[in-house]
C-alpha cells in the first residue's frame, strides 16, 4: 500500500534523509525534479513545457525541473511568479544555475498559454495561508490553458493536512509527489484537482522511520488480494462463517434486504436475517437468507449462532430498536453498526460506553457528527482528527464514509479508501458495505482489515457496475451483482492455494 504522511512527518522524514542518512538537500531536490520533468517528458504531448517559479524550496524544484528539461532536449521556459533573487539555500543554489546557463525565464503571466505541458512549482504542502494577486492570476491562466498540467509534489493551493482550497489550486491532470502521498491529497474536495498520482522515491530512510510510514496508508488491492478469505475446493457452507443481520422495520424493508444480500455476494457460509415479522415477505426474492421474525424468534439465540452481526440498516420506525442494538452490542461478537444504530447511539450516549475493539461504526459525515455532537462541516474539515479521537476515546473501529473513506483503530493506525464513484451517493450503498463487512468478518478478518477490504470492494463494485450502467441509473442492488462478478474473477486471478 502508499503510504501517506501529514506535513510535519514529511518535514521529519526531510530532516532525517539529510541530517541521519548524509543525503545532501540539494540531492533530495535534484531527484525530485528529475521525476518531474521526466513526467513532463513522458506525458504524450509535444510542445514548450512552461514550468511555474513559486518562492522557497519549491521554487527551487522549478529551476531544477527548467534545467534538466534542457538536458533532456525538451524546449521550456520559467515563469518567475514571485522574485527569484530572494531565494536562499538550495533553491538559490538552482537558480544561480539556470542563470548561468542562460535557460529561458520570463515574468509574464501571459506567457502560461503558450505551453502545451505546464509543471507547477509554485506552492508545496507548507501553503497555510489564502492565495492572492500573481500566484491567483498564474493558476487561472494555468488552468484555461489547453496543456497538460502536472503539479509538483502537491497542487499549489490545496493544504497538505486537511485538503482546504486556499482560495483557488491549479487543477493537474498528474501529481508527482515525493516519497509518500500527502493526506490533503486524498481529503481534499477538489480531489478532480488532484488527477493521476504518482509517488517519487526520492530518498531511503531507516527502519524506525519506515514504520512511521506505514501507520497510515492508502487501501490498494495488492493488499486486499492478501487479505480476503481464500476459497478452497475441498470445503463447504461451515467453512465461511455464519454472517446474521438485523436490520429494517416496518415500510423499510429494503434496507435490510440489501445487507442481507450483500452478505451473501461477499462470501458468508450461511446468513440469516433478523427482521420484523411484517418485512419477512420481502425476503422472497433471497431464497438463500435465513429469516427469523422478531416476534417468534430470539435475537440473543440468533446473535450466539453467528459469527459476526451487522445492525442498524433500515431500522428506524422499529419500536424495539434500543433492545436489539443493546443485545447486539453486549453480546461480545463482532458487529458492524450502520445508520439507525448510529442514529440511536447519537440520542442515547450511553450506548458508546459499550463499544469495544470487536465493534466497527461505519457513520457518514453527519452520522458522525451526531455521534459527536460536533456540526457536520466540522467533521468535513478533519475527518482524520474526528474518527481517530472517537475510535481511541472508545476503543472501536470506526470507518468514516466519504468520496475517500478514513478507517481508524483505537491503536492509531489509519487506512485510506478512494475507490468508488458517484454512483455511490445512492441510498442503500451503506447497507451493502455493511453486509460486506459483516460477511468478511464472518469468515476470519479481524475487525480493522475487513473494513479495510469491505470500503475498497464497495468501491471497485461501483467501478464496475459504473463500465455497465451509467452513474445516474446504478443503484444499490447493482452493487451486490457487480460484487459478485468481482470475486469471481478479478480478484481471484491473483489468489493462492497457500
Amino acid at each position: 500500500m502508499l503510504n501517506v504522511v501529514t506535513n510535519e512527518l514529511m518535514r521529519r522524514l526531510d530532516r532525517h534523509m539529510m541530517d541521519d542518512v548524509g543525503i545532501p538537500g540539494i540531492v533530495l531536490m535534484e531527484n525530485a525534479a528529475r521525476r518531474c520533468a521526466e513526467a513532463a517528458v513522458n506525458c504524450g504531448k509535444s510542445g514548450p513545457v512552461a514550468v511555474l517559479i513559486g518562492p522557497g524550496n519549491n521554487g527551487g524544484d522549478g529551476f531544477a525541473v527548467l534545467r534538466i528539461l534542457k538536458t533532456l532536449g525538451r524546449e521550456a521556459f520559467g515563469v518567475l511568479v514571485s522574485d527569484p533573487e530572494k531565494l536562499t539555500g538550495d533553491a538559490l543554489t538552482n537558480y544561480i544555475a539556470a542563470k548561468n546557463l542562460d535557460l529561458t525565464m520570463t515574468d509574464d503571466l501571459t506567457s502560461i498559454g503558450k505551453a502545451s505541458v505546464i509543471v507547477d512549482a509554485l506552492f508545496g504542502t507548507g501553503l497555510c495561508h489564502e492565495l492572492s494577486g500573481r500566484f491567483i492570476e498564474a493558476i487561472k491562466l494555468a488552468n484555461a490553458a489547453d496543456a497538460y498540467r502536472i503539479a509538483v509534489d502537491i497542487p499549489s493551493g490545496i493544504n497538505g493536512d486537511t485538503g482546504e482550497v486556499m482560495g483557488d489550486c491549479f487543477d493537474a491532470d498528474e501529481t508527482v509527489t515525493m516519497l509518500a502521498l500527502k493526506r490533503g491529497l486524498l481529503l481534499t474536495n477538489r480531489l478532480e484537482s488532484v488527477g493521476r498520482i504518482t509517488v517519487a522515491p526520492i530518498g531511503l530512510v531507516r527502519d524506525e522511520y519506515a514504520g512511521l510510514l506505514q501507520n497510515e496508508q492508502l487501501i490498494d488491492e495488492e493488499f486486499v488480494r492478501e487479505m480476503l478469505p481464500k476459497r478452497r475446493r475441498v470445503s463447504n457452507k461451515g467453512s465461511y462463517g455464519k454472517a446474521l443481520i438485523t436490520a429494517g422495520s416496518p415500510n423499510m424493508s429494503g434496507a435490510a434486504v440489501m445487507a442481507a444480500s450483500a452478505a451473501l455476494r461477499g462470501g458468508a457460509g450461511l446468513t440469516k436475517a433478523f427482521v420484523p415479522e411484517s418485512i419477512i415477505p420481502a425476503f422472497a426474492c433471497l431464497p438463500e437468507v435465513m429469516v427469523l421474525g422478531d416476534k417468534e424468534n430470539s435475537l440473543s439465540d440468533a446473535v450466539e449462532w453467528a459469527d459476526a452481526v451487522g445492525c442498524g440498516c433500515g431500522m428506524g420506525n422499529d419500536p424495539h430498536i434500543r433492545e436489539k442494538v443493546e443485545a447486539v452490542l453486549k453480546c461480545g461478537k463482532p458487529a458492524v453498526l450502520d445508520a439507525d444504530a448510529l442514529n440511536l447511539m447519537g440520542r442515547e450516549r450511553d450506548l458508546l460506553k459499550q463499544l469495544c475493539a470487536n465493534h466497527i461504526l461505519t457513520p457518514h459525515p453527519a452520522e458522525m457528527a451526531r455521534l459527536t455532537g460536533k456540526q457536520t462541516s466540522e467533521v468535513l474539515s478533519d475527518p482524520v482528527d474526528t474518527a481517530s479521537s472517537f475510535a481511541r476515546e472508545h476503543g472501536c473501529i470506526v470507518l468514516l464514509k466519504n468520496a475517500v473513506s478514513v478507517i481508524t483503530s483505537p491503536d492509531g493506525r489509519l487506512h485510506y479508501n478512494a475507490t468508488g464513484s458517484p454512483a455511490l451517493s445512492k441510498g442503500g450503498s451503506g447497507d451493502t458495505l455493511t453486509g460486506i463487512i459483516t460477511a468478511l468478518i464472518a469468515q476470519g478478518l479481524g475487525a480493522f482489515d475487513a473494513a479495510s477490504c469491505g470500503a475498497y470492494l464497495l468501491g471497485v463494485s461501483a467501478q464496475k457496475a459504473v463500465e455497465l450502467l451509467n452513474e445516474r441509473f446504478v443503484c444499490a442492488s447493482d452493487l451486490t451483482q457487480a460484487l459478485s462478478m468481482l470475486l469471481d474473477t478479478d480478484l481471484k486471478n491473483g489468489e493462492r492455494d497457500d
